[in-house]
């Protein structure tokens, strides 16, 4: 690890896992948004040992396809010490430390929570719809096959997904490849289904609606749900002048 690096831990809290991020400042110190103390709810950018932050957990480096140079992100990690703005969805440790490295203040853990959800409950809104027309029709063993099985092949797409990323994740490939490799398996899974409940026009149907869907939800994502990027301005700090000195 050196300075300006985006670290990570893995953490669970109950049976939620999830995973926590600072910024290394390069002097054997970590600045990390967390909770003042135990018992304590109240959130504060804080900077603290490298031990503290990681607690006993293997320390990772989150790659990233776009930073801004190390003295600069620590700069910005150092100057937004004692804040305390915080937000699960919205400000999380994750917006805090890929906003200092990147400028964009995004958490890919919060989005995917979000977007899978949303995803999830549309399929599951098309299933109950599909079962409810195949009720009430009268239309061929197949057809009616076919719209029983009408977003449940959405849910087995969006469950390979998240398997998929998951895995690509653990073996540290980065985010936004690690999500086109989980669209392609939910696409690929969904189509599968879809072929062995309606064969060519399962295919057809799965495929589409596991697209639109995905559409649907990016699009309310992102215009509702994302948090406006706020860019800090980068000036030199005493304690960054501090830290170089110390760092190899």
């Amino acid at each position: 690890m050196a300075l300006g690096d985006l670290i990570t831990i893995h953490c669970v809290r109950g049976f939620v896992p999830y995973r926590h991020f600072g910024i290394d400042v390069g002097d054997g110190s970590v600045v990390h948004l967390a909770t003042k103390a135990r018992g304590d709810r109240t959130m504060e950018v804080q900077r603290v040992s490298l031990a503290q932050f990681s607690e006993g957990h293997k320390v990772r480096i989150e790659r990233v396809t776009e930073s801004y140079q190390p003295q600069q992100v620590a700069q910005r990690a150092l100057q937004a010490v004692g804040q305390t703005d915080y937000h699960l969805v919205l400000g999380n440790c994750e917006h805090f430390a890929r906003g200092c490295k990147t400028g964009r203040q995004v958490s890919h853990q919060t989005e995917r929570l979000i977007r899978g959800i949303l995803r999830a409950s549309l399929a599951s809104v098309a299933a109950c719809l599909s079962r409810l027309v195949a009720a009430m029709t009268t239309a061929s063993v197949p057809q009616v096959l076919l719209a029983k099985t009408f977003g449940l092949t959405t849910l087995l797409g969006e469950a390979a997904r998240h398997v998929a990323y998951t895995i690509s994740r653990c073996a540290n490939i980065e985010h936004r490849h690690a999500e086109v490799i989980g669209r392609s398996m939910g696409v690929t899974t969904a189509a599968a289904a879809g072929a062995v409940s309606g064969g060519p026009m399962g295919i057809a149907t799965s495929v589409a609606l596991y697209l639109s869907i995905d559409r649907v939800t990016h699009t309310v994502f992102t215009r509702w749900m994302t948090r406006p990027t706020t860019l800090m301005e980068v000036h030199p700090t005493v304690e960054l002048l501090q830290a170089n000195s110390h760092s190899p």
